[in-house]
């Protein structure tokens, strides 16, 4: 297996992103793809549509690349006396095998060979671990990047990457909110409940937009229960060969036994969390969640624990009549320049 130079035209040509609410399952899929050998895999979340690209637009140029620099690699530097916060009570966030020095020189030389545009520096950031982890090899298809919420950026991954392909990972919203509570105490039912049918509406929206060539909805609980058949799926999708490694989590090569807010660890891909909602929701919490959700239930052939009564609907439907206009507005005020 050789290891070859970074060709520039692959920055464009194979972006892969994860897309999905949080804890919906996006780390547990990046880490199904961690260990296949035509994919480099970033082992954490950038954030780069959401957080990074906002804070250097309209910075000059050289400012624009260190301030990306310092955010994507940051994971590399580690140092566990005075670990950064978001490596903070995360001993499995330990990159410093890969090494920050290595993959910062692999940044800065791909930065001046192909980053014609700010949205380049992703890809630049992502190759760059990719040759510093040697996991860039003649082999290598596709890169992939997962954060939550990519797919509210659709229009701006297809229009810098047109070969693009999102995957985007939707789970039962009962035991998704179960789960998000556990890390965010003071978001009620409503508020998460909007957050999530967001991200679903967008996920539906950008899969009529772009085709299911481009763009794919999986079921979490499908591909717990189903992995084989779905990763073989993904794998098509992707245009990869199928690889029985990837029925083994890992993170940056090594085995990864999950993020779970229950603190469970797993040495495989396990349904155990299916359905867990039952006992750690208050039936009135799930009651309020099947009341708003309950079209996306349906449809996602998600079994609501009581029956809907029209009272029950049409209040549903007022209030998410309600999100859809303030959903609009807040979309008008979104938009990048100089991507």
């Amino acid at each position: 297996m050789g290891r070859i130079p970074i060709d520039p035209k692959q920055l464009s040509d194979s972006a892969t992103f994860i897309c999905g609410h949080p804890k919906s399952g996006t780390s547990l899929l990046a880490s199904l793809f961690d260990s296949h050998t035509q994919l480099i895999v970033y082992p954490e979340e950038t954030l780069f549509f959401r957080m990074l690209l906002p804070q250097i637009l309209g910075l000059p140029e050289q400012k624009r690349i260190q301030d990306a620099k310092e955010w994507m690699l940051r994971i590399f530097y580690w140092d566990p006396n005075h670990p950064h916060p978001t490596q903070q009570d995360f001993p499995d966030r330990d990159y410093s095998a890969v090494g920050y020095d290595a993959v910062s020189q692999a940044f800065d030389e791909l930065v001046c060979s192909s980053a014609s545009a700010t949205v380049d520096l992703l890809p630049c950031a992502v190759m760059a671990y990719g040759k510093a982890s040697l996991n860039h090899t003649d082999k290598t298809v596709r890169w992939v990047e997962k954060s939550p919420y990519n797919e509210e950026y659709s229009n701006l991954i297809f229009s810098a990457w047109p070969d693009a392909k999102c995957i985007h990972i939707i789970r039962d919203p009962r035991d998704n909110y179960a789960s998000y509570v556990r890390k965010h105490p003071d978001w009620t039912p409503e508020v998460f409940a909007y957050s999530w049918l967001r991200s679903t509406r967008t996920g539906i929206k950008n899969l009529r937009t772009y085709g299911p060539k481009r763009y794919k909805i999986i079921n979490y609980e499908t591909l717990v229960k189903q992995p084989e058949e779905t990763l073989r799926d993904l794998s098509m999708f992707l245009g990869i060969e199928i690889d029985d490694t990837m029925l083994t989590p890992t993170r940056a090569g090594k085995i990864w036994q999950g993020n779970s807010m229950f603190g469970d660890r797993f040495n495989g891909i396990s349904e155990s969390s299916v359905g867990r909602f039952r006992e750690n929701l208050a039936p009135e919490v799930i009651r309020r969640l099947e009341k708003l959700l309950y079209p996306e239930l349906e449809h996602f052939n998600y079994v609501l624990d009581s029956p809907m009564g029209w009272f029950d609907k049409i209040l549903s439907f007022s209030t998410r009549t309600y999100w859809y206009f303030r959903n609009m507005y807040a979309s008008s005020k979104l938009g990048f320049e100089d991507t």
